[in-house]
């Protein structure tokens, strides 16, 4: 079935922020991305190239269907290398706080990660070490973002991300220590680190705001081990990996 002009240009709007939680819709662009994420989500349309190789079409069966031309699928396609296939999902219903509950281990919050790459890796990340509580802070990519969906690796439909003021949530838990990253933090492989914590991972070029840094009562310091110059910080993502691996790895241990 060919997709019609309307749905075309509707979809083609995903891109925006501000049109993907009026309409309630984002996309997931690619095969592999697709595959990924379709057991978590409603689906509003699966769309292919009309020339694409239908050999993978069973995947699809008993879903919503639609075809288009190759310049049709670039104007509604987000991503720089033209996928053959997309899906359009219904976006879950956002949840707070107090209705999901606080994790009863680990808490990441992330405070102002802006770039939907990075942010879509960090939940991939988090997926992967078993971490199932994401709060994003004021500031945050949009986890539905089509290169956060791609970058998650399914992850965004594997992990329960609420939106909430980071400040308010750790005020709220005292008794939880806040870890963060920061230059004059305990060596991580060195520090006591156990469950439950808040694990706060800051800003691509400005790290923690000062509110939440302030708040922080286990500054923690993933040491450089270069000789001579290095570059003088890690990128976010790559920073919350080791974090992570380094509390499961003491957790597990200590278990």
């Amino acid at each position: 079935m060919e997709l019609s002009k309307n749905k075309i240009n509707l979809y083609s709007r995903l891109g925006s922020r501000k049109q993907r939680e009026k309409l309630g819709l984002f996309l997931a662009e690619g095969e592999k991305c697709v595959s990924d994420t379709l057991p978590f989500f409603e689906t509003e349309a699966i769309i292919i190239m009309s020339d694409a190789e239908k050999g993978g079409m069973d995947a699809y069966a008993g879903l919503p269907v639609f075809t288009v031309s190759e310049s049709d699928m670039r104007k509604i396609s987000q991503l720089q290398s033209l996928p053959e296939v997309i899906a359009v999902y219904r976006m879950p219903a956002a949840k707070t706080l107090s209705e999901s509950g606080l994790s009863q281990s680990i808490s990441l919050l992330l405070d102002a990660v802006q770039d939907p790459g990075n942010l879509g890796t960090i939940l991939r990340t988090a997926s992967w070490f078993g971490i199932r509580q994401v709060i994003l802070g004021t500031g945050c990519a949009d986890p539905y973002n089509p290169k956060a969906v791609q970058s998650s690796m399914g992850a965004v439909g594997m992990i329960d991300f609420v939106q909430a003021n980071l400040e308010e949530v750790i005020d709220n838990h005292p008794d939880i220590p806040v870890c963060g990253t920061l230059l004059d933090g305990r060596n991580i492989y060195d520090a006591p680190l156990s469950s439950p914590a808040f694990i706060v991972m800051g800003n691509e070029g400005n790290g923690l705001s000062a509110e939440v840094r302030s708040r922080v009562t286990m500054p923690l310091l993933i040491p450089s081990y270069a000789e001579g110059p290095h570059a003088e910080s890690l990128n976010v993502a790559a920073a919350t990996a080791i974090t992570l691996a380094e509390f499961m790895r003491k957790i597990t241990v200590n278990s």
